[in-house]
């Protein structure tokens, strides 16, 4: 009982791993850090574990192995390969233009100067900058990884740059009741605080 139960779970095992090579190949996947071409390797690779443990459980009694034993492997992919590219390469495109249209994010940029160092580093505003040139830049070198991160998902990060805008609102609000913060005219400069009253979507 127990060696039938072994037999069909290998055989269920590689099945699944042929459904989800096929899978990246055709949809890709949503890996952050790795390209389609890389799980699909890996992938490959469990293929060939399976395959090679049915091969030590059953060696010469072939009547054991199950049909799809001898299903040919997946072939080698390079590891840079990504699927759907065009969908990739627009919905980045997409993205970037909501991301430098979003109110929230043009009142960081232009009041990005009216902290200090350690100010920008609580609210992490140098990271949420670096979300919009980071997809720039991904653009620009053909970055599918990146871009991936970014497309067809934008949300998250409008939400960061609400967030941040919220948190160096507060801040500029109290650089304003205090002392020695006032223009000559008595005034503040409407760029230091932005073009707008608070962060919106």
């Amino acid at each position: 009982m127990g060696k039938k139960k072994e037999k069909e779970d290998l055989a269920a095992e590689m099945a699944k791993s042929f459904e989800q090579w096929e899978y990246l190949k055709e949809h890709g996947g949503s890996d952050p850090f790795h390209a389609d071409g890389t799980n699909m390797n890996l992938v490959r690779n469990h293929i060939m574990h399976y395959k090679n443990e049915m091969i030590e459980q059953y060696g010469t009694d072939y009547e054991k192995y199950p049909e799809i034993f001898y299903r040919e492997i997946p072939p080698e992919i390079k590891s840079s390969y990504m699927a759907r590219t065009g969908e990739i390469k627009d919905g980045a495109a997409q993205a970037l233009q909501h991301y430098i249209t979003d109110t929230n994010f043009l009142y960081l940029f232009a009041n990005k100067d009216m902290l200090s160092e350690k100010e920008a580093k609580q609210i992490s505003l140098y990271n949420v900058l670096g979300y919009v040139s980071g997809l720039a830049r991904a653009i620009k070198d053909g970055d599918l990884i990146t871009m991936r991160r970014h497309a067809g998902r934008p949300e998250g990060y409008l939400e960061s740059f609400a967030q941040c805008a919220e948190e160096m609102m507060k801040i500029i609000d109290e650089k304003r009741k205090e002392p020695g913060q006032m223009h000559e005219n008595g005034q503040f400069s409407l760029f230091q605080f932005g073009m707008k009253t608070g962060p919106s979507r």
